[in-house]
This record gives C-alpha cells, sequence and structure tokens, in this order.
C-alpha cells in the first residue's frame, strides 16, 4: 500500500511539473517576405493569471531575435495572461526576406494555467489573396502530464499527399531537447508499401522544414503517410499541405 501512495504521489509531482514547467512547442514559424505568425494563448485557470516565456530558434538550434508586432525583436518574450483569458502574439518581419524557425512555451510562474493556444500561418498570395493555416500547439509527449510508464516503439504518423497537379506536401521538425537526435523515418504508401526509408538526424534544437518532393523524387504523384520512430517529447512535428493556387492547410500528425 506504501508504494503504491508514493507511485501515485511521484506522478503528481510529474503531473504538476508538466503544468508548472514547459507547456508545449510549436513546429514551424515564418515571418517576413508573406508571411506572418500569430499566436493566440489562452489561461484555463478561471482563478490565476499565468506569466509565459515565448522562445524562439533558428534553424540551427541557436535562439532567434523575432520581431514582435508593437514590442520589437527578442528571443524570449514573456507576457502575463489573465485568470480565463487570451492574448495575442504577432510576429511580422521584412516584406523582402522570410525567416523561419519553432517556438517553445514555457510557464514562469507557479500559479495560473494550464495554458494552450495555437498559431496561425498567414501567406500573401501572388494575386493578394490571403492563405491561412492552423496549428495547435503541440504538448510535452502528447499529454497533459508526462506519465512514468514505458512508451516502447513509439511512432508518430503525418498524412502526406502529393497527387500531382493537385498538391504538394511540406513537413517540418524540430528538436526540442538539449541533445542531438536521430529518428528512422518511413514513407508509405496507401496501401502500406514503402517508399522511402531514412533517418532524420537533428542537432540540440534543430529545425528542419522543406518540401518532401524536393528532397525524395520518389514522392513526386504518391500519397500515404510517413512514419517517425520516435518519442514525441523530444520531436515537434508539423505537415503543410498545398494546393497549385499555393494555398495552404494544416496536416496534423498523431502518435501510434
Amino acid at each position: 500500500m506504501a508504494k503504491l501512495i508514493l507511485r501515485v504521489f511521484g506522478l503528481g509531482i510529474l503531473c504538476a511539473a508538466a503544468v508548472f514547467g514547459q507547456q508545449g512547442s510549436f513546429g514551424q514559424i515564418a515571418y517576413g517576405g508573406s508571411w506572418q505568425t500569430t499566436f493566440t494563448l489562452m489561461n484555463l485557470s478561471s482563478t490565476s493569471p499565468v506569466t509565459l516565456t515565448l522562445s524562439f530558434f533558428g534553424d540551427d538550434g541557436s535562439p532567434l531575435n523575432a520581431p514582435i508586432d508593437g514590442f520589437g525583436a527578442t528571443a524570449a518574450y514573456t507576457l502575463t495572461i489573465p485568470a480565463g483569458g487570451a492574448q495575442n502574439v504577432v510576429l511580422t518581419g521584412s516584406p523582402v526576406s522570410t525567416t523561419q524557425g519553432w517556438a517553445s512555451l514555457n510557464m514562469t510562474s507557479a500559479s495560473g494555467g494550464p495554458v494552450r493556444g495555437q498559431a496561425s500561418f498567414r501567406f500573401l498570395l501572388p494575386g493578394g489573396a490571403i492563405s491561412e493555416a492552423v496549428v495547435p500547439l503541440t504538448l510535452p509527449g502528447g499529454a497533459l502530464c508526462i506519465v512514468p510508464f514505458p512508451q516502447f516503439n513509439p511512432v508518430i504518423l503525418l498524412p502526406f499527399d502529393n497527387t500531382t497537379g493537385q498538391y504538394v506536401t511540406s513537413l517540418a521538425f524540430a528538436n526540442t531537447t538539449n541533445s542531438s537526435q536521430t529518428y528512422p523515418i518511413e514513407f508509405d504508401d496507401q496501401s502500406g508499401n514503402p517508399l522511402v526509408t531514412d533517418t532524420l538526424s537533428l542537432t540540440p534544437r534543430q529545425h528542419k522544414a522543406f518540401v518532401s518532393t524536393k528532397v525524395y523524387s520518389s514522392l513526386v504523384g504518391a500519397k500515404g503517410v510517413l512514419k517517425i520512430h520516435a518519442d514525441p517529447s523530444t520531436l515537434t512535428v508539423l505537415g503543410l499541405l498545398s494546393n497549385m493556387t499555393g494555398a495552404i492547410t494544416t496536416i496534423i500528425p498523431v502518435s501510434q
């Protein structure tokens, strides 16, 4: 009985730590050129305000000074959200060039929260129309709490569609840890047959984003599922589906 109490108590500590510390990550941010990213963050506590820090990282994993509308450029932006409230954080940049990376969200106060939210990517199409895709905050490990039970061979699944003349899929990956990570990946067609097998290697905090067909030519005209053998607590994954007009749609990964 005493061992059971200790296990339950230990689980409670781990859950509390997850709520107080890391709230999650956004696997892709883009600003400048034709891009703008808007974060919408919500404090789920109805009684206490919460203080948060948004930290930005470039493709190489180093801190990224992102331009925040109404504030200026910073690699770590701290904000306070009142109880039951919400706040927007907008990244805008030079109309000449586009910068990309990823962001992590951490709670820096002991009260308030947890916090949930989303990032909206706005893209200005050549004809003047605006296309947007909304991506939810990826939670640590894909859950509210870090449960101390082992995960055997965890897999992240992401559908892709590169149907010729219709769609193309872009991918973004962010290593959310302070150590190098290596992940086996596999692109399967809709019948489960392998099309591509490879290894994704990321240095600490590194971010990679690319058009799938430009890296893997055998994916041209294909659609199916990308399988990433990775612990979701170490990797943030995002897919964006573009049609021939340039309009974009979010592809949400799931954990197996």
